[in-house]
């Protein structure tokens, strides 16, 4: 077998793995299939570079990276738990490495075409066995593995969220969607060839349906990658400075703000305790009342007797998380360490008795409470390089295939990091295989610039 045909595998191996991300049952929660593979790959490659002394392509995105490293480095060292902290510091290099991994054995346009089909037709496969489920659940109330029940949902009754194959949730499905649909919707544009495209579009009617019934919050970031790569890659919108077009711009970014706005107002309620005897610890939001239903996952699916709720953990957990940002400024608590200072804070008696024990489920409180001002800096750093990177890139118009892919890089990071306010996204997988996208099509030459009175034509 040739290099080329080796790389190929190797690159598919890579993108099919992520889809067994947070898998229950497979190795463990933090070592998964992607990173068995992961290891597969890097050591003939490695050995590969260093035999034939090629040089290696680090990307203008690796000194945030290291900067981000290097924050995650010092807060080791201030750690409430520091196996937790050298633990997360070395997914940080395993990441890292993942992502010069992907961004040095796809060296050529043939390759990054390659690469980007195997994510298009792994999506739809993924999607297929989504739409499956969804059938099966509302079409014939069939509970099956690839959708998550919920019984007596506080707002909607029964409620099924597809989750699909191995994600172990309906978050971490959503999650990768937003990297599938502006990259289809960006093909979309691209592709000439009716067949070719017919498909595409038939993908993406897929990939909207399996988001949609995911009820995940990740759909303002769906949204908003939707509407960069619509203005983007469209040549007639990108032509127009007329009063139509700038309406509709407009008009677009104050939907996904409301939209936006609406998910995290909205009441987070969660039962955690039952007792006849006890206060509860907040009051009921208004207009709802006992009994209340919720929390089938934890045996709880009804009850008559007074409950402990905490109906606004969003914000409970982001209380906290200033409160360790306030107390240890600089670097933080240590990376991943939020849930074990909670649990001091558990003996100290400075926390409820009763409440559900996660993460702040914000990428950005999350990163203030664990690393500081430093590592929020180093964080803040590395997202804002790369958008300047990728957003310099696609400045002008050109009717290449790397320019429609370095859209779609772009509208899916402006969208995780929309979504970094409702989830911690940093360890995702398939993040990292985003940027390395968006630093291939850095890489790779594209074709001529084309001005924007012919875009407008084309």
């Amino acid at each position: 077998m040739n290099y080329s045909k080796s790389i190929k595998i190797a690159i598919f191996l890579i993108l099919a793995s992520v889809t067994v991300m947070f898998s229950n049952g497979i190795f463990t929660q933090k070592i998964q299939v992607a990173d068995v593979v992961f290891l597969a790959v890097f050591i003939p490659v490695a050995v590969k570079f260093i035999s034939e002394r090629k040089k290696v392509y680090l990307s203008p995105f690796i000194k945030p990276m290291a900067m981000y490293l290097l924050a995650a480095a010092l807060s080791i060292f201030v750690s409430v738990n520091l196996m937790t902290t050298t633990i997360e510091f070395i997914g940080i290099c395993y990441l890292i490495l993942l992502f010069l991994l992907l961004i040095n054995i796809v060296d050529t346009k043939e390759l990054f075409y390659y690469g980007v089909w195997c994510w298009v037709v792994i999506s739809v496969a993924v999607c297929i066995i989504g739409l499956y489920g969804i059938i099966l659940a509302y079409g014939f109330n069939i509970n099956n593995p690839f959708v998550g029940l919920w019984l007596k949902h506080p707002y909607i009754n029964h409620l099924y969220r597809v989750h699909s194959t191995f994600f172990q949730n309906e978050k971490f499905f959503s999650s990768y969607l937003l990297i599938s649909i502006p990259l289809t919707l960006s093909l979309v544009f691209y592709e000439k060839r009716g067949r070719v495209r017919s498909f595409l579009i038939a993908a993406l009617v897929l990939f909207l349906i399996n988001a949609f019934f995911t009820y995940s919050r990740s759909l303002v970031g769906i949204l908003s990658a939707i509407y960069i790569v619509a203005f983007r890659c469209s040549g007639y919108l990108a032509s127009k400075r007329n009063f139509f077009v700038r309406s509709l711009k407009i008009s677009g970014i104050v939907f996904i703000a409301v939209i936006w706005a609406a998910t995290i107002l909205f009441s987070y309620v969660q039962l955690i305790g039952v007792s006849s005897k006890t206060a509860k610890l907040y009051d009921l939001p208004e207009g709802m009342q006992e009994p209340f239903y919720y929390r089938h996952d934890i045996g709880i699916e009804r009850t008559d007797t007074t409950v402990y709720y905490n109906y606004t953990y969003y914000l409970f957990l982001k209380k906290y998380a200033l409160k360790m940002f306030a107390e240890r400024p600089l670097l933080g608590v240590g990376g991943g360490a939020f849930l074990d200072k909670m649990k001091i804070y558990d003996l100290e008696g400075k926390a409820p008795q009763n409440y559900l024990l996660y993460d702040p489920h914000s990428m950005f409180f999350g990163s203030l409470a664990e690393g500081g001002m430093i590592g929020f800096g180093a964080l803040i750093f590395l997202w804002s390089a790369i958008i300047f990177f990728i957003r310099k890139r696609i400045k002008d118009y050109r009717d290449d295939f790397i320019f429609y892919v370095a859209v779609a890089s772009y509208a899916a990071i402006i969208g995780y990091f929309i979504q970094g306010t409702d989830i911690d996204i940093m360890n995702f997988r398939f993040l990292w295989l985003l940027f390395g996208f968006a630093a291939i099509a850095l890489r790779l030459p594209d074709g001529p610039k084309k001005g924007i009175a012919d875009a407008g034509n084309n």
